[in-house]
């Protein structure tokens, strides 16, 4: 699996070139280590895929980057995706669609659960305040206001079933800090 993970990744990294600091594709290689490391039903080649594929058109529309990438993988018009049958791209289509922290809904296959698990990262506040500040380019408060906002005990960040499971411990004081952080605690962990 080594060695199609990295024809994967090379194949989709130009899309990753243009995209914001914390969209590029370091961040599609964190997910796809955390997908492989929880998965534990799904084809590992749909997992790698997904992983590649789910913010794909992040850097064309963050808005609606899932959407294009759903259609994308429909379409099925690369090398990769033609070696796949219909059940498997609906698969990883319905992954990259339903991956947003936003998303609301079931989803649609255990690769769903896994990729938007994965997409949400280990439970480190830390780790998530630095990635943030990349994205807001370094302003506290914005970082600050999007972490209540996103993160915090009432934040609209879904957790997948899985991810609950595997982090509820973790989870649990992540959401804890989140609803404490004040805007100097922010600059504190970015110095």
């Amino acid at each position: 699996m080594k060695i199609f993970k990295e024809k994967v990744r090379n194949f989709y990294k130009p899309y990753y070139r243009d995209g914001d600091e914390a969209h590029l594709i370091d961040h599609a290689d964190d997910v796809c280590d955390l997908a492989l490391e929880i998965n534990q039903e799904c084809d590992e080649k749909l997992v790698i895929l997904a992983s590649y594929l789910h913010d794909l058109f992040n850097a064309t529309n963050r808005s609606i980057h899932n959407e294009l990438a759903y259609e994308y993988v429909l379409k099925a018009e690369d090398k990769f995706l033609e070696q796949l049958n219909n059940k498997e791209l609906k698969e990883v289509a319905y992954a990259v669609l339903q991956h947003r922290a936003s998303f609301k809904g079931d989803f649609y296959s255990p690769l769903s659960e896994v990729i938007s698990s994965a997409d949400r990262g280990l439970p480190d506040l830390e780790k998530v305040v630095r990635r943030s500040m990349k994205f807001n380019k370094g302003n506290a408060q914005d970082v600050y206001e999007h972490i209540k906002d996103k993160y915090g005990s009432r934040g609209y960040a879904k957790y997948p079933e899985v991810y609950q499971k595997l982090f509820k411990k973790e989870l649990e004081e992540f959401k804890r800090l989140a609803d404490e952080i004040t805007v100097e605690r922010v600059l504190e962990i970015c110095e």
